[in-house]
């Protein structure tokens, strides 16, 4: 009996011991997997506060740039007041009732003497009529036959012409020449018949890019610039149009150049040798186009018909700017007076720096 008890009780010992084991390991893991749990909570609040952080730095630095932005834009500027001071240029001692003058690069008004008021452009007319034919007509060395009827009415009205025969096949190019250099009433209205089918028609085109050009103050009547009393425009509206113009590299050679000999025709076997109005006036007076302020006087189209007077749209360029200066109503007993290319030299020789 004894050794039965005494062997339970050694039993029992064993088992206790095991349990408390049990019961030990068991703590000790669930002790770890408690601090694996903190660790990790511990982390997550870590990374919590990182990204807020960074939250807060992204939305600073977009303030910062929002701020940047609104201290660096540029502001509206504020009308300068280069035009008023551009306005000095006298327009004293002219021989020119009207004149206009225009800086190029940004049409400051430099000059203003009646500007606005109306005048009979006279042949300056025919800058209108180049540049309508050098847009309509771009191959330039297409041939046009000159039409027979205009003759008789440009030799009633003793028009200038470039001397074109009837039904000789002249090219656009020298058609333009032939507008430009000489004023040739000829060339002007076998292009207006050729793009438009009468001198009628092409002048509703020309009045359509008179609109189209800003020039209020102006209605032609005609293409050649003859004299008619509802033919008018502004010097400030031929500037406009001179400036336009002068964008095409085609009618800046045109009107740049001081002559100019046309292919052969069939009534002249060595073509037809054509001189620019203007560049003859400074030739046969011996005028310099380069002046003593360094300005130097590039092309030009005058005009003049005894209700007009002399007229003068030009362009020059001085101190690496370009100029443009129409004059008119420079009154003369004829058209070959030179008052309205002297009064071109004046005006661009008092441009400084």
């Amino acid at each position: 009996m004894r050794r039965k008890r005494k062997r339970k009780q050694i039993i029992s010992t064993v088992i206790l011991c095991i349990l408390l084991v049990l019961v030990a390991a068991g703590m000790v893991y669930l002790g770890s997997k408690m601090k694996e749990q903190e660790k990790g909570q511990d982390l997550t609040s870590d990374s919590s506060v990182v990204t807020q952080e960074e939250e807060v730095q992204q939305q600073s630095q977009i303030d910062e740039e929002l701020l940047e932005n609104e201290i660096t834009e540029t502001p509206t500027p504020e009308p300068t007041q280069e035009v008023q001071q551009a306005e000095q240029i006298s327009s004293e001692g002219l021989n020119s009732s009207y004149a206009y003058l225009v800086r190029r690069d940004d049409m400051a008004v430099l000059m203003d003497l009646a500007g606005e008021e109306r005048i009979y452009p006279a042949s300056m007319t025919k800058i209108m009529t180049a540049i309508l034919a050098i847009e309509k007509l771009q191959n330039l060395d297409e041939t046009i036959t000159v039409p027979e009827e205009i003759f008789a009415s440009l030799t009633e009205q003793g028009a200038s012409v470039a001397g074109f025969y009837p039904y000789e096949k002249v090219t656009v190019r020298s058609l333009l020449y032939g507008v430009l250099l000489p004023s040739g009433a000829d060339a002007c209205l076998t292009l207006a018949q050729k793009i438009s089918g009468s001198e009628e028609e092409f002048v509703k085109l020309m009045n359509d890019k008179a609109a189209e050009l800003g020039m209020s103050g102006t209605q032609f009547a005609n293409c050649t610039g003859l004299h008619q009393e509802e033919h008018y425009s502004t010097c400030q509206d031929i500037a406009k149009l001179m400036n336009y113009s002068l964008q095409n590299d085609t009618f800046r050679t045109v009107i740049s150049s001081s002559k100019y000999t046309t292919e052969a025709l069939s009534g002249h076997a060595e073509g037809i040798t054509v001189y620019s109005t203007m560049f003859g006036k400074f030739n046969d007076n011996q005028f310099s186009t380069t002046l003593d302020n360094g300005a130097v006087i590039e092309g030009g189209k005058t005009g003049y018909t005894d209700e007009a007077g002399l007229c003068l749209a030009s362009f020059a360029k001085y101190s690496e700017k370009e100029y443009i200066l129409v004059t008119a109503g420079a009154m003369t007993f004829s058209g070959s007076d030179t008052a309205n290319v002297r009064d071109a030299i004046t005006v661009y020789g008092r441009l400084t720096e």
